[in-house]
């Protein structure tokens, strides 16, 4: 099982969060401040779902467009 670290933005304090909550927003193991959710794999995005997926989420995120022409 894998698991990464999230800094809380808050206090600074390093926060384990498992593999398996991707996409889920937890709290800090110190101030209990919300974490953002984590993504470590890219989430495909469209039309009905960008504006809430950007509004959602308070950490960087990288944009690839694309199109078929």
């Amino acid at each position: 099982m894998s698991s990464y670290l999230i800094t809380c933005r808050s206090c600074g304090s390093a926060n384990r969060v498992p593999g398996e909550k991707q996409g889920i927003a937890g709290h800090c193991g110190n101030c209990r401040a919300t974490l953002p959710p984590l993504y470590f794999e890219p989430q495909q995005v469209n039309d009905e779902n960008f504006d809430a997926f950007l509004a959602g989420y308070s950490g960087p995120i990288i944009a690839e467009f694309w199109a078929p022409w």
